[in-house]
C-alpha cells in the first residue's frame, strides 16, 4: 500500500509538470500565432494542441494513476498560464469538457487494446505495452476523434448562445491529431538521442 501511494504521488507529479509544459508551450505558439491561425475570441480550437499528446502518453503509459492528475492540469492550466485570456473564461462548462477529453483518450485506449486482446484479458487496470508505435497512432487518431466530438457536445449543450458546427468540430479532431503527432516526434527524438549518447539505456540492450 505505501508503496503504491509513493507510486502515486511519483506519477501525479511527472504528469502534472509534462502536462503544464506542454500546455504553456501550446499557449505561447497560440499567441505568438506564427501561422495566423488563430481565431480571436471563438471557440474555434487549435489546429496543433500540444496537451492532447500529454493526455495520451500519460494514460498510456501511467494508466488510471494519471487520470487525477491530468483532470487538475486541465483545468488549472489555463488558470495559471493564462489567468483571463482563454476560452474557459467565457465557455461554461469547460471543467466537464475536459474530464470527457481525458475519458475519451481512457476509452481509446481500451479500444485499442481490446481489439487486439483475447476476451477477459483487457483492462485500464492492467500494463500496457507500447512497444510499437503503431499502438500509439492508433489511439491518438481515436482519441482525437472522440474528444472533439465529446468535447464540443458537452459545451454545446451547456452553453445554448455559442454556435459549434461541423468545422469546429472537425478544426478540434485535427488540433488534437497534430499536436499529439508533434510531441509524439519530438518524444522520439530526444529519447533516441539520450539512448545514441548512452544517457539513458535501452531496455532492448
Amino acid at each position: 500500500m505505501h508503496n503504491k501511494l509513493i507510486h502515486f504521488i511519483k506519477v501525479s507529479i511527472t504528469v502534472y509538470i509534462f502536462y503544464m509544459f506542454l500546455y504553456a508551450l501550446w499557449y505561447f505558439l497560440h499567441v505568438m500565432d506564427f501561422a495566423n491561425l488563430r481565431v480571436e475570441n471563438e471557440w474555434a480550437g487549435s489546429l496543433l494542441f500540444l496537451p492532447h499528446g500529454a493526455r495520451v502518453l500519460m494514460v498510456c503509459f501511467f494508466r488510471y494513476y494519471s487520470i487525477p492528475a491530468l483532470y487538475l492540469a486541465e483545468i488549472t492550466g489555463p488558470s495559471y498560464v493564462n489567468h483571463d485570456a482563454y476560452m474557459v473564461t467565457y465557455a461554461y462548462g469547460y471543467s466537464f469538457a475536459a474530464l470527457g477529453c481525458i475519458l475519451a483518450v481512457v476509452a481509446s485506449v481500451e479500444i485499442v487494446k481490446w481489439s487486439r486482446a483475447a476476451e477477459g484479458k483487457f483492462s485500464l487496470f492492467k500494463p500496457v505495452n507500447f512497444k510499437n508505435y503503431k499502438f500509439l497512432f492508433l489511439v491518438i487518431v481515436i482519441s482525437s476523434l472522440l474528444s472533439g466530438i465529446v468535447c464540443n457536445s458537452i459545451i454545446s449543450i451547456l452553453n445554448d448562445n455559442m454556435n459549434i458546427d461541423v468545422l469546429v468540430v472537425l478544426r478540434f479532431m485535427i488540433g488534437d491529431f497534430l499536436g499529439s503527432i508533434a510531441v509524439l516526434f519530438a518524444m522520439w527524438i530526444i529519447f533516441s538521442t539520450l539512448v545514441e549518447t548512452r544517457l539513458v539505456i535501452s531496455p532492448n540492450d
